[in-house]
């Protein structure tokens, strides 16, 4: 029974996906058709109705297959393709509400003529180009920030980056820009709180490269990850056996003691999209242990659970958020949390630092935020 009513939500879901993002490319297509038409001497339908189809296809088997690899070319091509039909979705249909709205005051004005399509048009593929530049723009956002304890250590300096996504677009390649500015900072410390991978681990381009890069992140205390709820799925196990054969030490709602002076403690993701084998666990009992001249540093992947941490933790850094990513986003993301973003202060005093993500989650596209790594400069007192 359980097994006949989780398979009828799968279709209903499958079935909801294919209608709305069928009705996304009737109407982005008929206006491509529309400008088209005035311009080209025959009728464009079917050549239009043809190039949607092949990209909306490879936009359905790169987000579908989660437990396959489609192919570098098939993948990337879907992301760019998500991209540009939700950004011609929005602009289109907000310029469609102006001029519905102009109409209402002025009778004889079309709506519907080739100007007010070529012009949003125009629109679209400049904001498409510049998102997607951005989206390979890395900056280093710093914080200064002072724990209340006498630690050992004068001073340390954290590296922490979250959200790479590794898959067809987040690749190699990328991922290197990432590693060259990490170390260029010198860190002490790197902390990855979550969605290293895009929730499919055979989407992972030159995995072999990418664990030399790995490899190649320097930092005197170490390297350390928590989960995030994209770092989950049918091959959950492979992401696992790959971070078991870096440098990195994977914390799942474990802590750690560094040479007597400093704790981490990473967390398993509160709601991660499929399987991560063993659900979260609690730490309250564990975290409170700690020697209280110890300073204590979480990495736990969604900000959404800062608030259930007591007095004794020092530091929290998340991510998740991507601030929205692409504005008005930004502004759901800010309503969705108490911070989606930078520095911030719990009642118990924790101080929590959420980054934007060193990398983008579905449409490889920024406007309004940015891709970043984090350095985070500790003193002691």
């Amino acid at each position: 029974m359980g097994r006949e009513w989780s398979r009828k939500m799968r279709n209903l879901i499958f079935g909801i996906i294919i209608t709305v993002f069928g009705f996304m490319h009737y109407y982005v297509g008929h206006k491509l058709a529309i400008l088209l038409d005035g311009i080209l001497p025959f009728n464009t339908d079917i050549l239009i109705a043809m190039l949607f189809a092949c990209c909306a296809v490879s936009t359905l088997a790169t987000y579908l297959l989660s437990d396959k690899n489609v192919g570098g070319f098939i993948g990337k091509l879907g992301s760019y393709w998500l991209g540009i039909i939700l950004t011609s979705l929005v602009l289109f249909g907000l310029t469609d509400l102006l001029l519905q709205c102009i109409h209402l005051f002025k009778k004889d004005f079309n709506p519907a003529d080739q100007l007010s399509i070529g012009l949003p048009l125009i629109v679209i593929i400049g904001v498409f180009i510049y998102g997607v530049w951005h989206a390979k723009q890395l900056k280093t956002t710093e914080y200064q920030i002072t724990i209340d304890k006498k630690s050992d250590l004068a001073s340390l300096n954290i590296v922490m980056f979250s959200d790479i996504h590794l898959g067809y677009i987040n690749d190699a390649h990328q991922f290197e820009k990432i590693v060259s500015l990490v170390n260029e900072q010198q860190p002490d410390l790197i902390l990855i709180p979550g969605d290293l991978f895009d929730g499919n681990f055979e989407a992972v381009q030159e995995p072999d490269r990418i664990m030399q890069l790995f490899h190649q992140l320097k930092a005197k205390y170490g390297v350390y990850l928590s989960w995030g709820n994209h770092d989950a799925g049918a091959n959950f196990d492979k992401m696992k056996a790959f971070i078991k054969d870096s440098n990195i030490t994977l914390l799942e709602d474990e802590l750690i003691l560094i040479e007597n002076k400093l704790a981490i403690a990473g967390r398993k993701d509160i709601s991660p999209i499929g399987n991560q084998n063993e659900k979260r666990k609690e730490m309250a009992a564990s975290l409170a242990e700690v020697d209280a001249s110890i300073p204590l540093i979480v990495l736990d992947h969604q900000p959404s659970t800062i608030h259930d941490y007591e007095e004794n933790v020092d530091l929290i850094v998340a991510g998740h958020t991507h601030q929205g990513q692409v504005f008005p986003f930004s502004l759901v993301t800010r309503l969705a949390f108490a911070v989606d973003y930078g520095y911030y202060q719990t009642a118990h005093h924790n101080q929590v630092i959420v980054t934007s993500g060193a990398k983008t989650w579905g449409p490889p596209m920024r406007i309004g935020t940015n891709c970043e790594i984090v350095k985070i400069k500790v003193t002691f007192q």
